[in-house]
């Protein structure tokens, strides 16, 4: 699966954050007749971290407290996904808005906010999955913790999109083996 970095949907629930100190976004493309919802993708993104990834996080946690930012609450992932399902509040988590085809989840510390979003584009089979970031400095700080997440930041996304991807169009039991995704697009 190919996951190329795109421009920004004018139309995207994401684009309501603009102007913003950072943005990027990811998208790969996927023909199949499984339905799968933004929710989907983003509680697999965030639920579901491959071990290099969970590191880079537990380092990331480690390493913020020493300047006062908040880590990774309880790894409640139950409440993790209550909160991108339902739009409940969970630390510093909460999703300020959504529709059928996006979900952005807000994540709210004293340095930063990171608007992180997922946007699926359908066109009978063929499917768009957009991953969405924009990145609001609030002082100095976060532009320094930024500055060293960044060069990360990029490679992380790429992973965690072709994974949630692939295991959110992949996880519905009740597609048989023949509708899972196979028609995999390369281009734009």
């Amino acid at each position: 699966m190919v996951i190329k970095k795109t421009s920004l949907p004018l139309d995207s629930l994401a684009a309501h954050y603009l102007p913003a100190d950072y943005t990027d976004t990811f998208v790969c493309e996927v023909d199949t007749t499984v339905q799968i919802a933004p929710d989907d993708v983003l509680v697999c993104f965030w639920t579901d971290f491959p071990a290099w990834v969970k590191m880079l996080f537990g380092l990331r946690n480690f390493l913020v407290r020493f300047v006062g930012l908040k880590g990774a609450e309880d790894n409640n992932l139950e409440a993790f996904e209550e909160c991108i399902r339902t739009g409940v509040s969970y630390g510093l988590a909460s999703i300020p808005t959504k529709n059928e085809q996006e979900t952005v989840l807000l994540l709210t510390d004293k340095h930063l906010n990171a608007y992180l979003s997922v946007r699926i584009e359908k066109n009978g089979e063929h499917n768009k999955v957009f991953a969405i970031t924009l990145v609001h400095y609030h002082n100095t700080l976060g532009r320094v913790y930024f500055f060293f997440v960044r060069p990360f930041h990029g490679v992380i996304m790429r992973c965690m999109l072709k994974r949630s991807v692939w295991a959110g169009f992949s996880r519905k039991p009740e597609t048989p083996e023949t509708d899972r995704p196979g028609g995999i697009s390369e281009s734009i």
